[in-house]
């Protein structure tokens, strides 16, 4: 199972964007970069905004409708370096293949469509199904491809992710450090690699 955003996609800077919004809006901390805008990001969006101090319900529904409005931010992107060449791998292996993600199946469908690895993959989880760092999205895709946790690896960027894995008693989880969050923070994976294709060394 792969994390997206910060895994397959590059979509580093784009919370940058967002949160240059909120400092428009709120008058909220302005990161200078998106190295510094790392040490606050959290898998779930509304718990990042409560570290640069919005609390309110009224202030996150806010937030949120800003982050609505510019969904097209989120199309358009590239994978990263190696990563088509790892999944290509992976499938020839003998792998099944899935994304557990905290974005949307269609903004998720759409890029790797046009990035031609949207083949590689047997299932795509999204928020329908639940958000990390709770669990229920990859017992759900543990229940579509008939697979035992024993079985399946977590591979994300956020420290969300391996906790999520950790809740549903996967075999391993793999942190990647050049997605959303710094490496320290992803201290619980079983591995942590620095580059997409560093992954084949760690999966089995």
């Amino acid at each position: 199972m792969f994390d997206y955003d910060g895994v397959l996609i590059d979509s580093n800077s784009l919370p940058k964007l967002f949160y240059d919004d909120l400092t428009a809006m709120f008058g909220t901390r302005k990161f200078e970069s998106v190295e510094e805008l790392r040490e606050i990001l959290e898998v779930n969006v509304h718990d990042s905004l409560r570290r640069i101090g919005l609390t309110t319900d009224e202030q996150i529904e806010a937030a949120m409708k800003l982050f609505g409005k510019h969904d097209e931010r989120w199309k358009n992107l590239n994978l990263f370096p190696a990563v088509k060449e790892m999944l290509h791998e992976l499938k020839m292996r003998g792998y099944l293949l899935a994304i557990v993600s905290n974005n949307r199946e269609e903004t998720i469908r759409y890029d790797l469509k046009r990035n031609s690895v949207l083949h590689y993959f047997d299932h795509i989880i999204d928020t329908k199904f639940g958000r990390k760092p709770e669990a229920d999205q990859i017992i759900h895709c543990l229940k579509l491809a008939n697979v035992h946790a024993e079985e399946a690896v977590m591979i994300d960027d956020m420290d969300g992710g391996i906790i999520a894995a950790k809740k549903a008693k996967l075999k391993k989880a793999i942190g990647v450090s050049y997605g959303y969050q710094l490496r320290e923070r992803l201290h619980m994976a079983d591995h942590i690699v620095d580059k997409p294709q560093e992954i084949m060394k760690v999966i089995e």
